[in-house]
Formats: structure tokens, C-alpha cells, sequence
């Protein structure tokens, strides 16, 4: 099968999980919600806005990775090492089982894409343009 194909797909299925992962924070159980807010303060607060604009960066940089700019392999390292600087300094959380999950394959998913961009032929695309 065609690296590129498999690595557009890889992308098309980052983009599917983050949408997964919003979607069911929204039907967390009220065991997990109750965790969650005792351990809510004005710095979860501000982790939250941040987030959320790395998230909007990192929807903005798949689709460069998609389309293979050059720009968009340094800003997804760049991102993800910064979001796994971010959740360690988060506080605790719980999540449910199906999150768990959802989490677990974004982070093999993210795995994949770094070794796409940068130990396989398909780092040469970035290269061209």
C-alpha cells in the first residue's frame, strides 16, 4: 500500500479521535465529574485555555501535515512535545473507560505520525515543497 495514502489516513484518523474524545467528555459519569471538580482550581483553568488554543493550532497543523507543508512537521513536534509537558503539569484527573481508550489510541495514533515524518520515505515529501 501507498505510504502516503496510509499516512493521509493516519492524519484523517487523528482528526476522527480528537472529535471522539470532545464528544464524549460530554457523557463522563457523575463518579468522573465529581473527581474532576474537586480538583478544579484557577490554574486548571487556565490549562483549560491553553489547551484549547493548542488544540486549535494542532487542528490547523494536521491539515498542513495533510497537505505536505514543510511548516507542519516542525509544529507537530513542536506541539507534542509541548502537550506532553502541559499534562504533566496538569492536576489529577479520572476518566471514563471509553475516553481511556480514545486517549490511548490518540497517543499510539500521534506515535505513528512522528515516525512517518521522520523514519520513512514519507519525510522526503515535506522536503520537495
Amino acid at each position: 500500500m501507498d505510504l502516503k495514502k496510509i499516512f493521509k489516513r493516519l492524519i484523517l484518523l487523528d482528526l476522527l479521535l480528537i472529535v471522539l474524545i470532545i464528544a464524549s467528555v460530554f457523557f463522563e459519569s457523575s463518579e468522573v465529574t465529581n473527581f474532576n471538580t474537586y480538583f478544579e482550581n484557577d490554574y486548571s483553568n487556565a490549562l483549560l485555555i491553553i489547551y484549547g488554543i493548542g488544540l486549535l493550532i494542532y487542528l490547523i497543523n494536521l491539515f498542513l501535515l495533510y497537505k505536505f507543508k514543510s511548516i507542519g512537521k516542525q509544529i507537530y513536534l513542536i506541539l507534542f512535545i509541548v502537550f506532553m509537558v502541559l499534562i504533566l503539569l496538569s492536576p489529577p484527573s479520572a476518566m471514563d473507560p471509553l475516553l481511556y481508550v480514545l486517549d490511548g489510541l490518540g497517543m499510539t495514533n500521534s506515535g505513528a505520525i512522528l515516525v512517518f515524518l521522520y523514519f520513512t520515505p514519507i519525510k522526503k515529501e515535506f522536503d520537495k515543497k
